[in-house]
Parts: C-alpha cells; sequence; structure tokens
C-alpha cells in the first residue's frame, strides 16, 4: 500500500516508521519548519520514507494538492492523512480533487470549521453549545451579550487553544476579541491563513473534560479510549496533561463513545481516527471541538503504556482493511504531564530532568530535545520544556505525584512551573496562577 502522510506532529513520526516497517510505501510531505525535533532519530525516521517532498508549506492547499498529484502519477497513492491539525484542510482538497481515499473531504472542512460543526450537530438534532460566530470587535460583544456570560472566545479554526479566552464580563470579551483578531504574533505565520477567520463566540461549558479516541471504517466504529484531562484551575483553556482512562463511570464512558459516534455520522466522518474534545455536562456529553487527526502530544505514549497497543498500529490496520483491535483493559491510571513555564528566563547551565528519570513510577520521559530547549536556552511563559508519563493507581494519586515532581523540577529548571487539576475532587492544594498575558501561549498539541 502506498501512504502519504502530509505533515506530523512529534508522536506520529512512530506511524512513517511502522508504516515502513510492516513493508508500506511512504510518502512525506515535510514543511520548512517542522514541529517536531530534528533529532538523529527523528531524521533517521523521515529521511527512511520512499519519497520524501521537503520544504513544502503543509497549509497550503494548492502546494499540497501538485505535490500529491506528482507523487499519484508516478506511484499512484492508496490513503492520505495529516497528522498535523492545521494540514487537515489542504489533506481534505487533495483528497477531493485527486480522488484520494482519506476522511471525507467535507467531513474534514466541517470539522476544522468550528462554527460549521456545530450546525452540522444542531441540524442532527445532537447537543451542542450556543454559539455565534463574529467578524469584528462589536459583533462579538453582541454576540457574547445574546449567549450570556460567561462565553469562550477564539478563532473557529484554531488549534493548540491559541487566543483562545474566557470571559466573564464585557470588558474581558472586548480584550479577547481584539486579541483574536489581532493577535496573530503568537501564531506560527504558515498557520495564519486558518487563524484569520473571525472571531468564535461559544457558550462556556463546565463539566468534566474528556476526550474520545474513536476509529471510523465502512461504517464500523472502533472506541480506543476515552481519556481525561488535566486543565488549569485558573485557566480553564490551558491544558496541562491527560490520563488514560478517563476517571469516569462505565455508563459515562459509554454515553460519551456513543455520542462521538453520532457526532461522526453528523458530519460525515467515516474513515479515519478522530481526537473528540467533549464535555461531560449535567445535560450529557457535549462537544468542545472535534479533531480530524489521531490524538497528539503525551497521549499516544500514555496510550501505549496504558495498553500495551500503539495507536499508530492501529492506524495501518484500519487503512489496509485489518482487523482493528480495541482495548479491553487499561493498567491503573497512567497519565501524561506537560512540563509547562509560568514564568520566563534563561535555564540555567545545571538545568536537569534528573528527578524524572530518578522516580520509579515515570514509565517515560520527554525531554529537552523533543521541545527545542536545554540549558542556556531561553524559555518564554506557556512554553512546553518536557513531557512525562506517570502511573499511580487512580487520578488524585497520578496528579499529586505528578504535582509533586513538578514542584521538584522548579528547582533544577530555575522557573516557576504550571500545576494543578481543575477537575480533580479535592485536588492539589498548592496552584500555581499563569500570568493573564500568557494565555495565547497555551502548549501546543497537548492532547
Amino acid at each position: 500500500m502506498h501512504i502519504a502522510v502530509v505533515d506530523a506532529n512529534p508522536p506520529s513520526l512512530r506511524a512513517l516508521r511502522l508504516a515502513k516497517a510492516a513493508g508500506h510505501r511512504v510518502t512525506f510531505l515535510q514543511p520548512p519548519l517542522t514541529q517536531y525535533a530534528l533529532t538523529g532519530e527523528n531524521l533517521s525516521i523521515v529521511h527512511s520514507v520512499d519519497t520524501l517532498v521537503d520544504g513544502i508549506d503543509t497549509t497550503d492547499p494548492e502546494a499540497v494538492v501538485a505535490a500529491l498529484a506528482e507523487c499519484h502519477a508516478r506511484h499512484p497513492i492508496d490513503v492520505a492523512v495529516a497528522f498535523q491539525e492545521l494540514a487537515a484542510e489542504a489533506v481534505a482538497h487533495a483528497c477531493r480533487e485527486l480522488g484520494l481515499r482519506g476522511t471525507a473531504p467535507e467531513a474534514v472542512l466541517i470539522a476544522r470549521r468550528k462554527d460549521r460543526c456545530r450546525a452540522a450537530l444542531e441540524a442532527a438534532g445532537l447537543d451542542s453549545a450556543a454559539y455565534e460566530l463574529a467578524a469584528d470587535q462589536d459583533a462579538a460583544l453582541a454576540a457574547a451579550e445574546r449567549i450570556g456570560y460567561p462565553v469562550i472566545l477564539k478563532p473557529p479554526s484554531g488549534s493548540a487553544s491559541l487566543l483562545s479566552h474566557v470571559a466573564r464580563d464585557a470588558a474581558s470579551a472586548q480584550e479577547a476579541a481584539a486579541d483574536v483578531l489581532a493577535g496573530l504574533d503568537a501564531v506560527p505565520p504558515h498557520w495564519r491563513t486558518q487563524f484569520s477567520r473571525g472571531v468564535l463566540v461559544e457558550e462556556l461549558l463546565v463539566g468534566r473534560l474528556v476526550s474520545v479516541e474513536i476509529g471510523a471504517r465502512d461504517g464500523a466504529f472502533f472506541p480506543f479510549c476515552v481519556t481525561g484531562r488535566f486543565r488549569s484551575p485558573r485557566d480553564e483553556v490551558i491544558e496541562l496533561g491527560s490520563c488514560v482512562p478517563a476517571d469516569l463511570a462505565p455508563a459515562q464512558s459509554a454515553a460519551c463513545v456513543a455520542y462521538a459516534e453520532a457526532v461522526c455520522r453528523a458530519i460525515g466522518a467515516d474513515f479515519g481516527i478522530f481526537h473528540l474534545e467533549i464535555m461531560l455536562t449535567e445535560r450529557g456529553p457535549v462537544l468542545v471541538e472535534f479533531n480530524p487527526r489521531i490524538m497528539g502530544g503525551g497521549l499516544p505514549n500514555a496510550y501505549r503504556h496504558a495498553t500495551s497497543q500503539e495507536i499508530y498500529a492501529s492506524f495501518l490496520d484500519l487503512v489496509t482493511g485489518a482487523p482493528v483491535r480495541v482495548p479491553e483493559g487499561f493498567a491503573e491510571c497512567t497519565a501524561v504531564f506537560v512540563v509547562t513555564a509560568e514564568t520566563g528566563g534563561r535555564l540555567p547551565a545545571t538545568a536537569s530532568l534528573a528527578p524524572l528519570h530518578d522516580d520509579d513510577g515515570v514509565l517515560e520521559v520527554l525531554g529537552f530535545d523533543t521541545y527545542r530547549t536545554g540549558p542556556g536556552q531561553v524559555v518564554v511563559p506557556g512554553q512546553t520544556v518536557a513531557r512525562f508519563i506517570l502511573r499511580a493507581p487512580d487520578r488524585r494519586t497520578v496528579v499529586a505525584r505528578g504535582t509533586r515532581l513538578l514542584h521538584r523540577l522548579e528547582e533544577r529548571l530555575g522557573l516557576t512551573l504550571m500545576t494543578g487539576d481543575k477537575d480533580s475532587e479535592g485536588g492539589t492544594a498548592m496552584l500555581h496562577a499563569p500570568p493573564s498575558h500568557c494565555r495565547s501561549h497555551a502548549s501546543a498539541d497537548v492532547t
């Protein structure tokens, strides 16, 4: 099989490795500025593919269509996929123009426009959040008044919580709308077109934030897991980690999975593995956003430790028509914590992640190299410095242990780190509040 991958986030390079190991032909389109660090290991994976198209703007539909058309003419492509959120639209256009198999193009384009996704849910009779799309600051303020405070203001097709704000009154809504419309300096240049589509004003959903990782093929659905999320207690748009599985009752998990299947049907997401963020509210599951890609950040690593399965192997099974396995159980609570700077500064020459490597409960450390930092490097507020995977019997225990480790890291890094878990009952007592000016720097691809 010939698989074309257009861009990748750090963990999804494993998909390239597994595909090559399974004997598939792999084409990889890589942008000039990669989201993954150019380490020796990453470069060896990238250069193992059959065709590498380097230096292409993977968010530009015309460029992606032209590149894949050329590759398709030489060796017909069986399936095309994007593992990086902002490349999904370009791949959808290529699938439509070239007749390539992938997630239904219209489903991807609906998913990437959160206002259109909410409209599709309403048309299907599914629960959703009140919303309006505003073109300017005045329209955003009027929408917020109609919906009722508190609200969330964000780009309708953004990513990684960049430029996302909670507003609890008109003054904060005005400031948030101005930032969404004019704060593009916080966004990588090649992402800015997709961030420049107005202001989405939404009802602030209240409840437990989870995500459903689900696959679809030929009308069948494959629920891989429902994962929990760690949100900053002081700014809930900032996510500080995840856990596998979510600490939900079986009936709650089943309701989230059923709702996720219904969302997939409503927008026509028929082929692939998807990452749906869902708020479990008093009225039931309600979609936060639909990501037409596999989970990112440290979640694929946590999933592997929790299930002894590889989500990218499941992706290959799905696209090749092989039987798709879903986990039968989970090993306690396996969590990924994001080491996120609250304060900025230069890391000392002695900076290290030794407390993580010395802790027996830590299963894996995604270190400095992964996040392009290290001793002597400057770190800005909101920047991800590292991630680590930790296992404990339950969520409260894993959060308490993770928080202690983060506090031990602060002295080694010379920084104050963001900690806490908004959704943990009785959560951690010691919480750091992220400064208000760093909302636009929320950790990229946390989940």
